[in-house]
């Protein structure tokens, strides 16, 4: 169960956006962070896709009836790549 305020945020489409955009807005700051905890260069668009990839990965989890298991598929996908079988 969620806290109220929670579901107020998700089920109302301008908070809701306006959480998406205050949580994304530390993407560049993820990437550098990539950056220099690999030694790639600080433009390395790698390091870009990485920390979208990251952050977004929340909004599957919170918006999945399963959010532990949609986090556990999301960075083994980052991790392994896509492996259609």
């Amino acid at each position: 169960m969620s806290p109220p305020v929670t579901d107020l945020v998700r089920d109302t489409p301008a908070l809701s956006e306006y959480a998406r955009r205050m949580w994304t807005r530390h993407q560049e700051a993820l990437a550098r962070a990539v950056a220099d905890a690999t030694g790639a260069e600080p433009d390395d668009p790698r390091c870009a896709a990485l920390a979208r990839f990251t952050l977004g990965a929340s909004a599957l989890a919170r918006d999945s009836a399963d959010p532990a298991r949609a986090l556990d598929a999301a960075f083994d996908l980052l991790e392994h790549g896509w492996q259609a079988g």
